[in-house]
């Protein structure tokens, strides 16, 4: 990014001062792996140390300005004379509305997050000012605060003007690094992608994408094998109790890290100690008599014991991810962990199952049981629903499966099938969660739900949580697909379309567990209810447009007639979309706020949740928003974002069918 682009940003940009603080390190001591909280500038002002910033070092002698963004690591080591420096944290947002070159600039190139330092040609006035705001800052008042703030202004201006002259360059942060050594310093803690998101300041889909294009896997199984690296050195070190290991590398529980070590070494933790100590004597004793000179022993099932080098290893800003594994070690690893996961479960496979084309329909039969006509929850079923002659075809998107029977423990990797089971009276036993929910599930499925268990999320399901669950099916869809050929070790799995039509959806399910009738009935009773409602919103509209938004990115995504909740709107009731969505190809697009008085729309459902709240906040206070005619027409309706697009099915669907009477009848 050229000054003049940073200069541009920093003038548009709205700035607070969050923290001022002052500290001395002697010889000896160190600053080891601090997470910065926030963007910061860091002045020394005498002394002579190492400065770190995410690995990489600078010299600190006497005078030294730095400055990274929330996330980065600090490290200040070697402290040669006493090191004496400020931290000034700032937090610094883009005001609204602006143009469209500095949102990309600021997407691309941000200067609050970059990463540079330098010694300052005239320190003497950066002194004073950081000092200042120091010693302000220890102040109560109000007044006091805000002089902190002009003083930074003034300090920021003075920092620019000098790194201009030296031609000091920036660089990002770089993400996986930062995520890589948090992971190898805190294995033992209980780390979430969650968590290890909100401890970066990052998205968790842009962080999964960096490990898969980097090491080909996710941050929750490099966590994985982080802890089975330091597992496998204190069995082979130490003698401590396994109870004790199973801690040391996050497990609270020792029966639950002995089945995770043993399903991805294919030996227990005592068998790896065993087998280490082994090739330790005969290492040390090469004349030993081998136990199998001749005759070989049983083969074991995917063993990696015979190296310890099948692991993740970060090195010099490198990263080397060496684990591979054959098919055929695969295919040993799912004939040893079904016996232990299913035991006797009832559900079963034909050979080659997975594949289409290799088990006709017709071989099929289809099982109608016996119902009312209420829906599930007061169904009245004739007869048990889980009979042992219950086969049928399922098709999916990895082919046809063989069901032979009822499938009583599913496991769900996308939440708006919890929706779909519930109708039908099948709660699935576990379910991953949403990214953007700050609870676990949905307010308007908890007190349907009784013991679910938490898989992880849709975009980094929890595998340790799944093999726990020992479901005898697993439904996923294709945000999964890299996972399937793991997900079907643990259990025979499905792959979905998880934009199919939930009525579709819910058909599927309905013959997935027995219940097709009850499903037809759901649909039956939602058909006449739009029906109802159509003609009432078409009398009550009169051809007036509705539009559906969704404020973010510093954008306004608008869904366009194709879009999965859209069509509830304009093709289940019947409204009229603006012209601006009706000839599109695409799901959404997006628009600048600029752009809404083109939309031109005579109705606005805004979805909003906890990652766009301020967004819309700022929007609402724009001149433009006032004067769009919706709003100055008081027909704007604000939505959950969640509801209304994560949870697709006929629970959310019929509430979602309630909110829009109650906002427009």
């Amino acid at each position: 990014m050229s000054f003049q682009d940073q200069l541009l940003l920093w003038n548009h940009a709205s700035l607070k001062v969050l923290d001022v603080r002052h500290a001395t390190l002697h010889p000896g001591d160190s600053l080891h792996a601090y997470r910065l909280p926030a963007s910061v500038f860091l002045l020394t002002t005498r002394g002579v140390a190492q400065v770190l910033l995410d690995g990489i070092a600078y010299a600190a002698d006497k005078s030294l300005v730095c400055h990274a963004g929330k996330g980065a690591l600090l490290d200040i080591v070697e402290v040669v004379e006493t090191l004496e420096y400020y931290m000034v944290f700032y937090k610094a947002v883009l005001t609204m509305p602006c143009r469209r070159e500095l949102l990309r600039m600021y997407q691309t190139s941000n200067p609050f997050l970059a990463q540079y330092a330098f010694a300052p040609p005239c320190p003497l006035p950066l002194f004073s000012k950081i000092e200042q705001m120091q010693r302000q800052w220890q102040q109560s008042g109000a007044l006091e605060k805000f002089h902190v703030k002009a003083l930074f202004h003034h300090f920021v201006y003075d920092l620019l003007q000098q790194s201009q002259t030296l031609g000091s360059g920036a660089t990002q942060p770089q993400l996986i690094i930062q995520a890589i050594r948090y992971l190898e310093e805190r294995y033992a803690e209980p780390i979430t992608l969650n968590s290890l998101t909100a401890a970066l300041d990052c998205n968790a889909r842009q962080l999964q994408r960096l490990f898969k294009a980097r090491l080909n896997i996710g941050p929750m199984e490099y966590l994985l094998q982080v802890r089975l690296k330091q597992a496998k050195a204190l069995l082979k070190h130490t003698n401590i109790t396994l109870a004790q290991i199973a801690e040391a590398v996050g497990y609270m529980d020792s029966y639950y890290f002995s089945r995770i070590f043993k399903k991805y070494t294919g030996v227990s933790p005592r068998q790896y100690k065993e087998q280490a100590r082994d090739r330790e004597h005969r290492r040390q004793t090469p004349l030993h008599k081998s136990r199998s000179s001749i005759v070989p022993g049983s083969a074991q099932l995917y063993s990696v014991t015979a190296s310890d080098d099948n692991s993740s290893h970060y090195q010099a800003g490198e990263v080397i991810h060496p684990y591979t594994s054959s098919k055929a070690a695969m295919t040993n690893s799912l004939t040893s962990m079904l016996p232990l996961l299913l035991g006797a479960h009832s559900l079963t496979t034909s050979a080659g199952a997975y594949s289409a084309g290799e088990i006709s329909p017709a071989d099929s039969v289809t099982v109608q049981p016996t119902v009312s006509s209420d829906e599930a929850g007061n169904a009245g079923i004739t007869g048990s629903t889980a009979a042992a002659s219950m086969r049928r075809i399922i098709k999916h998107q990895k082919g046809e499966f063989a069901l032979e029977q009822k499938p009583e423990k599913i496991v769900v990797l996308d939440y708006q099938y919890i929706d779909q089971l519930l109708k039908l009276g099948d709660q699935p036993i576990g379910s991953v969660i949403p990214t953007i929910e700050s609870s676990s599930f949905p307010d308007y499925l908890t007190g349907k739900l009784t013991d679910i268990k938490v898989l992880g999320t849709k975009e980094e399901p929890d595998l340790e949580a799944i093999v726990q669950a020992a479901p005898d099916l697993i439904i996923c869809t294709a945000f999964q697909e890299h996972l399937f050929e793991k997900l079907v070790e643990i259990a025979p799995t499905l792959m979905f379309d998880r934009n199919e039509d939930w009525r579709t959806t819910l058909l599927t399910f309905g013959n997935i567990v027995g219940k097709e009738q009850i499903a037809q009935n759901v649909l039956d009773r939602y058909q006449k209810r739009i029906d109802a409602l159509k003609a009432a919103l078409t009398d009550k509209l009169g051809g007036q447009t509705v539009a559906l938004i969704r404020p973010r990115d510093q954008m306004i995504r608008l869904q366009t007639a194709k879009h999965r909740t859209a069509k509830i709107l304009y093709g289940d009731l019947g409204m009229s979309p603006p012209q601006m969505v009706m000839d599109s190809t695409k799901t959404s697009f997006t628009i600048s706020l600029e752009a809404m008085s083109a939309l031109n729309a005579d109705h606005l459902i805004v979805l909003q949740d906890d990652s766009n709240t301020e967004l819309v906040e700022e929007y609402q206070q724009t001149a433009i928003w006032k004067n769009v005619p919706a709003v100055q027409a008081n027909q704007v309706y604000t939505v959950d974002t969640t509801l209304w697009v994560g949870y697709y099915g006929p629970f959310a669907i019929n509430q979602i069918v309630d909110e829009i009477a109650e906002a427009m009848l």
